[in-house]
């Protein structure tokens, strides 16, 4: 969405017509880095939120409170100037993106202290100046000429206003005429939209957004709003994005160490899988010592037969922990899998859930690790059926180990892909009867379409008694071995 000076002055108009005569409660930082004034009117408290940096720079009003939070020093003075003032008018000016607020107080004898807030609603060089009397108290961002060539901004100077520049309006000649008028500020304006997202707002229809849906909408603060909540949401998605390719990274490094770990027992394998040659060695040895010339050679022969014997029976002992090292590995392997399908499937709030079964797998100390995980609290996805039974899903790695461990009862049913990445699946119901066979199949399809087979035209689903099911020792939450199995072929149907 582009700004021009004519969005600006309606702006200036609803703000002015909203907040005049206001009270400023306090000045501070918003969590995202925006300043923020707390205005007190009509009962309530609005925060004007200014993102003088954003793209476009925003001015909007949200609910809520400031946060306590360190202030930088243009935030800190600002407040210190403005605490306890009124607004006393908002106002643009004509041709520019600029926006002036007044604030003042008046005594008892009629004597008045005002301070002007500047905003420099220019993109890339957005500003915040607070002057009074002429004269800057402080700014966003000072610079001296030697910086800027045309005008220098800095506490203790006379302000100059930035000067105007030659912006074609979006709606042209006609539509700055038409904008003169009080009458006109308070038209509805014309939304563009596509896929739901504001293309352009303008108070005067514009060209070039035919493809685009149109709306007439009373308030350009409510429009700016929506600008706002639309940019968290897709800078909040980017970094979700951002954390899921990281997650993917460290499981490709662990897969990596994995595998390099398995080869290496191969490896010892084979060595190990040789070992006979070693006895037979020592064995030849011993059955040509008297073939010898000497004592001494005969003991250099004995040492060297003795140690081939230690490596012989070294070797055989090392079968057992190869085993078992590389049944671990083989597990980790398979749980590398499994997150990494949980990191692709999981919805940004449930990447949390990811990251901690990811550190688990990471790190030794499983058990505190675990224990320590911090639960979202949420329904699970639930389906019920036309027979009264109940299927619930898992939607992450914590959701999949808290459903089977903390919610299905022992002889509730448990459904998961077979020998694939997949969501837990519990079937319950509530007489503890036996479930119809059209239900298994619900519960069955429910589990192939939450798995990493969805996309397939028939997954085998695997389903058991919950109190068959039991958590992999030293694995991330969701991992489980389970036994008494039954096997339904079905292809994946979701909760629509």
């Amino acid at each position: 969405m582009r700004t021009d000076a004519l969005l600006i002055r309606r702006l200036a108009f609803e703000l002015d017509t909203r907040f005049r005569g206001a009270k400023v409660r306090d000045v501070g930082v918003l969590p995202d880095g925006r300043t923020a004034i707390a205005l007190w009117s009509r009962g309530q408290t609005s925060l004007l939120c200014i993102d003088l940096f954003g793209t476009p720079p925003l001015v909007s009003v949200e609910d809520g409170e400031l946060p306590i939070a360190a202030e930088p020093g243009f935030v800190r003075a600002t407040g210190a100037a403005l605490r306890g003032m009124a607004l006393l008018a908002v106002r643009a000016r004509k041709g520019d993106r600029l926006l002036r607020l007044t604030f003042g107080v008046r005594s008892r004898f009629g004597v008045g202290d005002e301070v002007d807030l500047f905003l420099e609603l220019v993109p890339r060089f957005g500003n915040a100046v607070l002057v009074k009397r002429d004269t800057v108290v402080a700014a966003a961002k000072e610079f001296s000429l030697a910086e800027n060539g045309t005008r220098a901004v800095a506490a203790g100077l006379a302000y100059q206003l930035p000067p105007l520049a030659a912006r074609p309006s979006l709606g042209g000649a006609e539509a700055e005429v038409l904008a003169e008028s009080e009458a006109a500020m308070r038209e509805p304006l014309y939304a563009y939209r596509r896929d739901g997202a504001i293309l352009q707002v303008y108070p005067s229809p514009l060209a070039g957004f035919d493809d685009g849906d149109l709306t007439r909408e009373p308030s350009l603060l409510a429009l700016l709003g929506e600008v706002r909540a639309a940019q968290v949401g897709g800078a909040a998605h980017r970094r979700a994005e951002q954390r899921r390719r990281a997650f993917v990274k460290r499981l490709d490094e662990r897969e990596r160490k994995v595998r390099g770990e398995l080869a290496s027992i191969a490896a010892k394998r084979r060595e190990a899988d040789a070992r006979e040659t070693l006895r037979v060695e020592g064995d030849a040895i011993f059955a040509t010592l008297y073939e010898l010339p000497d004592d001494a050679a005969r003991d250099e022969a004995k040492d060297r037969a003795a140690k081939l014997f230690a490596r012989y029976k070294k070797l055989g002992a090392s079968r057992a922990h190869l085993d078992e090292r590389e049944a671990t590995l083989r597990t980790a392997l398979h749980a590398v899998e499994e997150l990494r399908w949980e990191a692709e499937r999981a919805e940004d709030a449930d990447l949390d859930d990811v990251e901690s079964a990811l550190e688990t797998l990471e790190t030794r100390q499983t058990r505190a690790r675990r224990d320590g995980v911090k639960r979202r609290k949420r329904a699970p996805l639930e389906v019920r059926t036309a027979h009264g039974s109940r299927i619930l899903v898992g939607r992450s790695p914590v959701e999949n180990a808290e459903l089977t461990f903390h919610v299905a009862r022992p002889h509730d049913l448990w459904f998961h892909a077979q020998n694939i990445p997949g969501a837990h699946v519990i079937l319950q119901r509530d007489d503890r009867s036996e479930p119809p066979e059209a239900d298994l199949e619900r519960a069955a399809e429910l589990a192939a379409f939450y798995s990493k087979a969805k996309a397939s035209t028939k997954v085998p689903i695997d389903f058991t008694e919950r109190k068959f099911v039991r958590a992999q020792r030293s694995a991330p939450p969701g991992l489980v071995w389970y036994t008494h199995p039954r096997t339904l072929v079905v292809a994946p149907r979701g909760s629509d």
